[in-house]
């Protein structure tokens, strides 16, 4: 029985050993690890999926990143958030030109330079008011454009042959009477 009781406590002494070993391991890693996190210092990884940590193990938690500011909606006056989904501007104003939300985006960046250096920020102009002349001209064009695209070869020819020659206006009526009768 003695050499029994000897194998025995060999192969206990043994076991603590390594059992020894193996929490002094993990205790150092654990304190590297921690050192690591408070120095700044990247953590290297080995293959493969890094493991779960315990909570009671796991390194203090890093300082929250500031939250960032919310982005409202460039229309001036508008006070809602403006929103990804619709191109980041309000629900609101979603269905609003892009040129003209770009008008606004650059009088608001002009105005925020402008308040930071103390000068005066400028103003965009009116467009002047269009005289009944030019927007007779322009109803005109538009009538011109929409009866060539709805005409097609020869007769496209024809009306803007006649618009060269004689006047936009006598090519819209051509134009016109051709469209009726291709109906």
């Amino acid at each position: 029985m003695p050499n029994v009781d000897l194998n025995i406590t060999a192969l206990v002494e043994t076991f603590t050993r390594q059992l020894v070993a193996t929490v002094e391991a993990a205790a150092v890693q654990r304190i590297q690890t921690a050192l690591a996190g408070a120095l700044g210092v990247p953590q290297k990884r080995g293959p493969g999926r890094p493991p779960k940590r315990l909570a009671s193990t796991a390194a203090p938690a890093p300082a929250p990143t500031p939250a960032r500011k919310k982005q409202l909606c460039p229309v001036p006056g508008c006070k809602n958030l403006a929103a990804p989904v619709f191109g980041m501007v309000c629900k609101e104003h979603k269905n609003l030109a892009k040129s003209k939300i770009k008008k606004y985006r650059e009088q608001r960046r002009e105005a925020k330079v402008a308040h930071a250096t103390g000068a005066k920020p400028v103003t965009a102009k009116k467009a002047p008011k269009l005289t009944s002349k030019v927007k007779r001209a322009r109803k005109l064009q538009g009538q011109y454009l929409g009866f060539l695209r709805s005409l097609t070869g020869a007769d496209r020819a024809k009306v803007k042959q006649t618009a060269a020659e004689k006047g936009v206006a006598e090519a819209v009526k051509l134009a016109q009477s051709l469209k009726k009768v291709a109906s």
